[in-house]
């Protein structure tokens, strides 16, 4: 099971390590580890318990952190994330395509401001707390 969070075929996780916190952000449900551990994986479950849908995560001051966007299969087809990557702090974008994560496309950054202004644009109601 690991960090991913094993599902069960008719919905939901079989490993109950995620719970919805109530809250919302741009419609879609926030979700949080259930555990404080920080030797596990602080992402998003890479397996959705419902088809077709979308879950945010929130860092502990409840800042934007990650939004994971699932096919019909319950597999990611795209994520977003506002954190380092190639060591730069920055809002990205990653595709998944057949099953695996693709480098990622900078959105943003504080450093270089907007890169990408069309994914800027469609992505940039989910940048709360961040600052850019």
């Amino acid at each position: 099971m690991g960090s991913t969070g094993a599902f069960l075929e008719t919905g939901g996780f079989k490993w109950q390590g995620w719970e919805d916190t109530g809250e919302k952000l741009c419609g879609l449900k926030v979700l949080e580890k259930k555990t404080s551990n920080p030797n596990e994986s602080q992402s998003l479950p890479l397996y959705s318990g419902t088809p077709g849908t979308a879950y945010v995560l929130l860092d502990e001051d409840g800042n934007f952190r990650q939004m994971i966007q699932y096919g019909e299969d319950r597999k990611p087809e795209y994520e977003l994330n506002y954190g380092p990557d190639d060591n730069k702090e920055s809002f990205h974008l990653h595709r998944w395509e057949n099953g695996k994560r693709q480098k990622a496309e900078i959105i943003a950054s504080k450093e270089e401001g907007i890169v990408n202004q069309e994914l800027y644009n469609k992505f940039k109601k989910f940048l709360k707390g961040i600052d850019l």
